[in-house]
């Protein structure tokens, strides 16, 4: 089934008060799970905090007021341990597929798809350059490169994965369900006549169209009035709050234990002395109702964030033993099946949720990525971002490797990568090209 078809069957579905309520909870950053505790606090007289009321004042009071940075201390592997709450378009759409079932042949597709997307939102390159690049046996067909660019252009906003400034605004004006007439003459604008709207040969685009020349000022103004970057709405935002860590990972006996960190948190409680006042105020019971569910759904959270948190530090014992060189590849895929959950559900655990380490502090979704092959052993797309940054740390500064060089250099290492996902992660770690790196140190 196509995913636009499962888009709309998803959206369809009925979601319980309590189910809509878990859903929330558990894809909330813990700031927010106080600032929505703190809400309830208020509204409802059926709950209460752990503790006496001055520890609940003075955990507020530093909780509202810390405007720090979470990790202060600069090292090597900064790219990795100074995660923050960072919005951008890959990660949007990976959390959007993630939702469905796609076979693993279609997921790294996928990946490569994403990959090629630039931060505007265009996929620029051709169908036969983007075949070159996946290496999949059998080879990847043009059939399922357009399937897919579709699904990916379905499930995020309208424009996005766009091959032309053209196909993006059609893609845009299809989205838009009133005035057919008026969206058919943006669209056949937006077509065949972008040259012409650019040196505003109006006349010109009314005779081509044979319409008023009313209704095509219309339409140029509705082509005007979208997006011909979709995809700078996910540039990277990045918040000052003080980011509280969700769990910890230590060494206890020699074995790697995960906790969870509780003490900066807001603990509620269900207040049932209260339970005597409802009698059959209607109003009341609701109340109750809402601090149960509540309670309970906080209880439930903190329980799934843990076991996700658990299997997939049980995963990558090289990383917390040896660090980011020994990130492991992980898929949502393989959490999900090994806790019996959805995928959904795992990458609504691990958006948001930050794990104290050895190493640093990181996005739990920091450790998903796709992996690649070194000497029939499976490498990750993290461990290779490290490769990169060493490759180019060692480098003759007087002769700075090119990035078709660097390419070279991994393969003998048995990785094999495309020149522009060097050029990508060479960019994502800030680092500058060849030409621009000579004679610095």
């Amino acid at each position: 089934m196509k995913l636009s078809v499962n888009l709309k069957l998803n959206q369809s579905l009925k979601l319980t008060p309590l189910l809509q309520q878990s859903i929330k909870l558990l894809q909330a950053s813990q700031n927010e799970i106080n600032d929505l505790i703190e809400e309830y606090l208020k509204e409802n007289i059926f709950l209460h905090i752990e503790g006496d009321n001055n520890n609940f004042n003075l955990l507020k009071k530093n909780y509202k007021a810390s405007q720090k940075t979470f990790n202060e201390e600069e090292n090597f592997f900064d790219i990795f341990s100074n995660q923050t709450k960072n919005i951008t378009l890959k990660d949007h759409l990976i959390d959007s597929i993630a939702l469905f079932n796609y076979s693993e042949r279609d997921q790294v597709i996928l990946y490569y798809l994403i990959d090629a997307i630039n931060d505007d939102g265009y996929l620029l390159e051709s169908n036969l350059e983007l075949i070159k690049d996946i290496p999949l046996r059998p080879e990847v067909s043009e059939i399922e490169i357009k399937s897919l660019i579709n699904d990916i252009q379905s499930c995020s906003l309208p424009g996005i994965g766009a091959r032309s400034l053209s196909e993006c605004l059609i893609l845009q004006l299809e989205n838009i369900k009133d005035n057919k007439n008026l969206v058919a003459n943006a669209k056949k604008i937006a077509s065949e006549y972008l040259n012409e709207l650019a040196t505003n040969k109006i006349k010109k685009i009314t005779n081509k169209i044979g319409d008023s020349e009313k209704n095509i000022l219309l339409a140029i103004n509705l082509i005007k009035n979208l997006n011909p970057k979709p995809g700078l709405a996910f540039k990277k935002i990045l918040q000052t709050e003080y980011i509280n860590h969700d769990l910890t990972v230590s060494k206890d006996e020699g074995n790697w234990q995960v906790y969870l960190n509780d003490e900066e948190f807001f603990k509620i409680k269900l207040n049932e002395e209260h339970e005597v006042l409802i009698k059959d105020n209607e109003f009341l019971k609701e109340q109750f109702q809402e601090a149960k569910w509540l309670v309970k759904n906080l209880e439930q959270r903190s329980i799934t964030i843990l076991r996700v948190a658990r299997a997939m530090m049980e995963k990558q014992k090289s990383f917390l033993d040896h660090g980011p060189h020994h990130i492991k590849p992980m898929i949502l895929k393989n959490i999900a099946e090994e806790l019996e959950l959805h995928e959904s559900t795992i990458s609504r655990v691990t958006t948001n949720k930050f794990i104290k380490t050895p190493h640093g502090l990181y996005e739990l979704k920091f450790f998903f990525g796709r992996e690649y092959s070194e000497n029939n052993n499976a490498i990750s797309s993290k461990s290779i971002l490290a490769k990169i940054k060493d490759v180019i740390l060692q480098e003759d500064k007087n002769k700075p490797y090119s990035d078709e060089r660097i390419v070279q250099l991994l393969k003998e290492s048995g990785i094999t990568i495309a020149r522009r996902t060097v050029t990508k992660y060479r960019e994502i770690l800030n680092i500058l090209p060849s030409n621009q790196r000579k004679g610095k140190k």
